[in-house]
């Protein structure tokens, strides 16, 4: 089956390229002019999350292909103002990089895609190219990358995988479809413990899954032959940005010489060179809490991970660089809290939930308790972290044959760069 790339579907420029859209730059006139009356482009992305299909490079896409159709402008440099806001809001507003992959992609094809119809025809056509993608290539990229990884999964193989990902998912299933005899291990993947939807997906088809802590990962990697994970985007350095405690896991199987391959579909290759971990794009908007990337998805994890995302992009000291030392030392010796239910604190003050080292007695008390992070620690510290290039074996996408990292820096460098 031939996928075409979200990258090639931009039609070759025209003589109409005077009317070029604003770069993401020129973002000091965004205040000052409104987007199309009565359109919320942040609730139109929302309302694409509900289906948990979509991702969200294409959940953005489809929030600005709205924006065209609610669009009054009269000019392609109109459009194209309105467009540049609605951009802005996005990247602003949302913590996942998928969404600035997405508004990238679509701000590329839409400076491309300047022909010499009239404007009506012109929108028209946006609109419809653009719906097009989003429901008939965006599946078909996801098909193509489980088409070709399954190809790696050799009968009676153990998979090591990283919280969730709905193509390592695809991937998984088409090859027990075919028969094969899959046995998963999957981490936890906290704060969002995201693992346990994997776990729940998997079994619930048949295959044996069984989750494993965060810490245990190089416990487990003796027993795995190989490790598949998902991304969030791929970075110019033909690194992976993918959840948080991705980057450890690669370092393990290298360390161990397992092979660790990434499945990532086109659309979720961000122009954007990090040199470090911290060194990612983020919301900088102080308004960045009252919008939610997946506030209506049905599953807790993701509620809760939206949750997250919004609380770090409320100016907090999180805001910044995770993980830094605060200025002032919190009082490291609370008051002892008796034993509380396992729901998770709300409060900034460590609470108890087990004193006691694994296996002690307990004395004849009927409840155990242990210290379990707060809301306030969980949100100091990161959401995704960047694997380095040098730990990746193949990134396996929807262009055809696995490339290495690489390869795949040297395609996203040369498509941006036209």
């Amino acid at each position: 089956m031939s996928v075409a790339s979200p990258l090639s579907l931009s039609p070759a420029p025209s003589n109409r390229g005077s009317s070029r859209p604003a770069g993401e730059g020129q973002g000091a006139g965004v205040g000052r002019i409104n987007s199309p009356k009565g359109f919320d482009v942040i609730q139109s992305y929302r309302r694409a999350l509900e289906d948990d299909k979509v991702p969200h490079p294409i959940a953005a896409i489809l929030a600005l292909v709205e924006l065209i159709e609610a669009s009054t402008a009269s000019t392609v440099t109109g459009l194209a103002t309105e467009l540049t806001i609605g951009r802005q809001a996005l990247i602003n507003t949302q913590h996942s990089l998928g969404v600035r992959a997405g508004c990238q992609l679509w701000e590329r094809f839409f400076a491309l895609s300047m022909g010499g119809e009239d404007f009506p025809s012109y929108k028209r056509s946006l609109i419809s190219q653009g719906r097009s993608f989003c429901a008939i290539t965006a599946p078909q990229c996801r098909e193509r990358i489980a088409e070709l990884a399954v190809g790696f999964l050799r009968d009676d193989c153990v998979i090591l995988t990283h919280s969730y990902s709905r193509t390592v998912i695809q991937t998984i299933l088409r090859a027990h479809k075919q028969h094969k005899r899959i046995r998963v291990y999957v981490t936890e993947a906290r704060p969002t413990c995201l693992g346990m939807r994997t776990h729940q997906v998997l079994t619930a088809n048949g295959i044996p899954c069984t989750v494993v802590l965060d810490s245990a990962v190089a416990y487990v990697m003796e027993r795995v032959d190989m490790v598949l994970v998902g991304s969030e985007a791929v970075v110019e350095s033909g690194g992976l940005v993918s959840s948080v405690g991705t980057y450890q896991v690669a370092l393990v199987a290298k360390a161990m010489q397992k092979p660790f391959y990434a499945l990532a579909e086109s659309y979720k290759f961000l122009r954007h060179y990090p040199l470090s971990q911290t060194d990612l794009p983020m919301p900088s908007n102080s308004h960045a809490h009252s919008v939610s990337s997946s506030a209506s998805r049905s599953a807790g994890a993701d509620r809760e991970l939206a949750t997250n995302e919004n609380e770090r992009g409320n100016g907090g000291a999180s805001a910044a660089v995770p993980l830094e030392f605060p200025t002032l030392i919190p009082n490291s010796h609370p008051p002892a809290i008796a034993a509380v239910s396992l729901s998770r604190p709300t409060s900034t003050t460590p609470q108890s939930r087990s004193p006691q080292a694994p296996g002690t007695p307990n004395g004849g008390n009927q409840q155990e308790t242990r210290v379990e992070m707060t809301r306030e620690m969980e949100l100091n510290n990161p959401m995704v972290d960047i694997t380095t290039p040098d730990l990746i074996d193949f990134i396996i996408t929807d262009l055809g044959a696995p490339l290495s990292p690489t390869s795949v820096s040297q395609y996203l460098v040369a498509q941006f760069s036209s």
